[in-house]
Order: structure tokens, then C-alpha cells, then sequence
């Protein structure tokens, strides 16, 4: 933050995260805010009222990514710069490989991936932790880095400190055997394309034509299936990829850690992610704006007009709510009758665990839209009468 304040020349905000696991992390997110203040800059503090229980890490880490997505985008940030450095690209290539990796989980921290940028990882966690002290900073220590209960922690508090007693340098080195192998990952990159291509096939791979190709790229290709399928980091460790990889010699059905799963349908090598956990309901104002998911909903008033799949106009009927979908949820159709929630989305093609993540506004008597689907027939308005907007834009 104290370093792309004095560098950076244009817009910069800071997003403070408060996992809602300790105590003390709202005083700390708090502490953040007054110095970012202190400096000028605008800041926000996305909580998160987060659970402890199985998964929690990763859990965080996709929470953090979709809140900072959030804020960048309400706030038109282009970038989102996290402090990452080379002690952390380190940690991340030696937990990889003891849980068991190929090369593209032991590529570590990329120093840019979409929105995401990383300027500190050409320095280690010692030299940011000195700059900080020579200028006066105060700095918050989380304890759960250091909890032994989680992998990274162990790796962070023992196997780092072990490998530096071999080589003072030991996390540049590691992270700079990362650093080639992304190079040579770059390389390699147009075969695995041109691979992708012969086996891709709606969703899946041809498990035929995956078979022919070289072990080494059948690797490349199934973790490649796994990873674009949105499968958690536990998921796409060496023993996992082996159990998938096993179903090319006959057919049938594998869990995967997390809940995901693959299996051979149809000729097909196909592999599904868990269920997404369907986002909380929120009262909707008029107007108002609630955000479900990677979804915003917005309500306003204004005049009718003819539906499109991102905005209806229709009858005010009571407070509003954004929700999941729910079990006995039906949609009245014009001329009579009702189509079922459900069944409208499996006709459009939306996967059953995908489901949950189609936000539904409803009103008292019903529903009223399946966002990006289909309005109640009989509260659409679609002249110019008055009318309340409903709209939806992704994240």
C-alpha cells in the first residue's frame, strides 16, 4: 500500500478483508483503513462472516477473490495488486509438490493473471518486513499463518526454515525454478493447444482420441480439464490426476476431493466441480441493489417495455427479495398454467449444480423474475406504463 502510493500515478483504493474468524480482524482491518486514509487513499472492508470448518483456506481465498472483483468493479479499478512475495511463491511450489503436482501447480505465483498483479515478488518476505520497520510501520500479525493445523503454515514454519539451513538463498531459488518453468510453459503451450483441439469435444475429451496422445500430454490435457472445470486446489494433486486418468481404461465414476467428480459418459471423459454454495437472500430496495454471487441485482422505477434477458419491467407487488432458486418454485405462464423453476432452467441448459447461482427475485405472492431467464407472465408490464425495472449484470 506505502509503495504503490508513492509510485503509482492514477486511481488507487484499498480493499482490507475481514475473514470474521478471529476477533481481533476487524480491529486490524480497521487499523488498515486509518493508515490507508492516512495516506490519502480511499478505502473499503469487505466482511465476510465466514464459518470455521473443513476447507476454510481455500474458502477464504475464493471469498477474498470475488470480493476484491466486487470492489474493483464498483470502484472501475483495473488492476488488483496483492503483496505477495518471493517467500510466498516459494511456500506455494513446495506445497504443491509434497501434496503432489505436475508442471503447471509447481508454475507457483503468477506475477500477472487477469485483473490480478503481484509487484513484490522480486523480494522476499524478510526484505518487505525490513522496509517496513526502517520506515516506522506498523504492521498486523495474523496468527493463523502460523497455525500448525494447516498445511501451508507447516510449510511456512518448518520446511522453509529447514531449507534455508541448506542454502541461505533457498526461496530465491525456489522461486526462480518457478520462474523457468513458466518460461518453458510458454513454449510448450501452443502443442498442448494444438492437442486440446484434436481431443476437446463439448465439455469433455474424446477418450479415444485423448488415449493416443503422448502419457505426458494426457497429463497436460486432464489437469487442464480438471483446473477449467473449477475444481479446488486439493482436487488437481498427482493422486487425483491418476484416479482420472485410470477411468481411459474402462468407464465408470470418480469422486475427487471437495466433492467434484469425473467419469467416461458417452465416450467422453467429463469431469464436474462441486456444487457452488448457493449465496445468502437479501432484501432488494426500490431502488436498491443486491449482489448474489458473481451477480448484481438492481431494482428502479421506471416506465414498462418489452422484456430482455437482462432486464424486465414489471408490477410492484410488495417487498423484494434476491434469492436461490427453491424446491416447488413456479413461474405463471401466460394463457394459464405454470412452468416450473426448475425445469426452466434445466431447458436453458443450466447444469444442475449451477443452479443454485441463478438468482431469483420474489415477492410475496411468488416469483417474479429468474434473472436472465424468464419474468411472471403476469407481471410483466411492457408498455410505457410505471414499472419496476429489475436488471442484472455480472460481477
Amino acid at each position: 500500500m506505502h509503495m504503490l502510493a508513492a509510485l503509482h500515478d492514477g486511481p488507487l483504493g484499498v480493499l482490507s478483508i475481514d475473514h470474521g474468524l478471529r476477533p481481533e480482524s476487524a480491529r486490524e482491518c480497521a487499523s488498515v483503513v486509518s493508515a490507508a486514509r492516512g495516506l490519502g487513499l480511499e478505502a473499503h472492508v469487505a466482511r465476510l462472516g465466514m464459518r470455521p470448518g473443513p476447507g476454510v483456506q481455500e474458502r477464504a481465498r475464493e471469498l477474498r477473490i470475488a470480493a476484491a472483483g466486487r470492489h474493483a468493479a464498483e470502484g472501475g479499478y483495473t488492476r488488483i495488486a496483492t503483496g505477495h512475495t518471493a517467500s510466498d511463491a516459494a511456500e506455494t511450489v513446495l506445497f504443491r509438490l509434497a501434496r503432489g503436482t505436475g508442471r503447471t501447480g509447481a508454475l507457483g505465483i503468477a506475477p500477472r493473471r487477469g485483473r490480478f498483479i503481484r509487484p513484490l515478488l522480486t523480494i522476499d518476505g524478510a526484505e518487505t518486513r525490513a522496509w517496513c520497520a526502517a520506515r516506522g510501520l506498523d504492521v498486523a500479525r495474523d496468527p493463523s499463518n502460523a497455525d500448525p493445523r494447516f498445511a501451508r503454515s507447516r510449510v511456512r514454519g518448518g520446511l522453509l526454515p529447514a531449507l534455508a539451513d541448506v542454502h541461505p538463498a533457498a526461496e530465491r531459488h525456489v522461486a526462480a525454478f518457478a520462474d523457468r518453468l513458466r518460461d518453458e510453459a510458454a513454449l510448450l503451450a501452443p502443442l498442448e493447444d494444438a492437442a486440446w483441439e484434436r481431443v476437446h469435444d463439448d465439455g469433455g475429451l474424446t477418450a479415444e482420441a485423448l488415449a493416443r496422445e503422448p502419457e505426458a500430454m494426457r497429463r497436460m490435457l486432464v489437469r487442464r480439464l480438471m483446473s477449467a472445470a473449477g475444481l479446488p486446489g486439493d482436487a488437481l494433486g498427482a493422486a487425483s490426476l491418476a484416479r482420472v486418468l485410470g477411468l481411459l481404461d474402462g468407464s465408470g465414476r470418480v469422486g475427487l476431493p471437495g466433492g467434484g467428480s469425473a467419469a467416461v459418459e458417452r465416450g467422453r471423459l467429463v469431469v464436474a466441480a462441486p456444487p457452488a454454495p448457493a449465496p445468502a437472500a437479501a432484501a432488494l430496495g426500490v431502488p436498491g441493489r443486491v449482489g448474489f454471487g458473481a451477480i448484481t441485482v438492481s431494482a428502479r422505477e421506471g416506465p414498462g417495455a418489452p422484456p430482455e434477458p437482462g432486464r424486465v419491467a414489471v408490477r410492484r407487488r410488495g417487498p423484494l427479495t434476491v434469492r436461490p432458486p427453491l424446491p416447488g418454485d413456479r413461474l405463471p405462464m401466460r394463457g394459464g398454467g405454470h412452468i416450473a423453476v426448475g425445469r426452466l432452467l434445466a431447458s436453458a441448459g443450466v447444469p444442475a449444480r449451477e443452479r443454485p447461482l441463478v438468482p431469483v427475485v420474489a415477492a410475496p405472492g411468488g416469483v417474479v423474475w429468474v434473472a436472465g431467464h424468464r419474468a411472471a407472465d403476469d407481471m410483466l408490464v411492457t408498455d410505457r406504463g410505471p414499472a419496476v425495472i429489475l436488471e442484472m449484470e455480472a460481477v
